[in-house]
This record gives structure tokens, C-alpha cells and sequence, in this order.
């Protein structure tokens, strides 16, 4: 399932950060949609940091897009940058 994060605790799942001013961001967005197909167990969140800048600052954010893995509220990995969708998922696939 992919979610529009609403400002609420951090879940477990991917946590997708993105500008909406950013026309890059925009077009990652299925890259995001593939994911969530390839990956049914995994909960996907979008985080725009244009809404959320104090996420963005708390998590330390300083690339658009980021990619941060979440479990029991802690970051356990990240990628930050524009990757193409295979290395997303291979990245994902040595992490869950």
C-alpha cells in the first residue's frame, strides 16, 4: 500500500521523501508505484517535505528524493538520491 504521510508516528515501511515543487520527484512517483507492486508486504509512504519540513530536518533529509527504511521508529537504512528502479529494488531487496 502506498500512503500520503499525514503527520502522524513513524510506521514501519519505506518512507519515500519528495518536493512536489520538483519536477524529478514527480516523475520518480512510479518508480514508487512499482515498488509497491514488486513489494506487497511493504508499506510505502510519501513525505512531502514541503508540508513537513520539520520531519525532513529531524531525519536529517538533505537530498530530494530520499528513501528511508523505518522499523520501531528507527531509521535502519537510507538512500538518498535519484536511483533508477532496479538498484531501488535491489537495494531494498538486501534490506527486508
Amino acid at each position: 500500500m502506498i500512503y500520503e504521510y499525514n503527520g502522524s508516528n513513524l510506521a514501519d515501511g519505506l518512507y519515500y521523501f519528495y518536493a512536489s515543487w520538483n519536477s524529478k520527484c514527480n516523475v520518480l512517483a512510479e518508480r514508487i508505484t512499482k515498488l509497491n507492486i514488486e513489494f506487497k508486504n511493504l508499506t510505502i509512504y510519501k513525505v512531502n517535505t514541503t508540508k513537513y519540513p520539520q520531519l525532513k530536518k529531524d531525519l536529517k533529509i538533505n537530498k530530494i528524493p530520499s528513501y528511508l527504511l523505518i522499523q520501531n521508529q528507527q531509521v535502519i537504512a537510507r538512500k538518498d538520491g535519484n536511483f533508477d528502479y532496479i538498484t531501488l529494488k535491489k537495494w531494498l531487496n538486501e534490506r527486508i
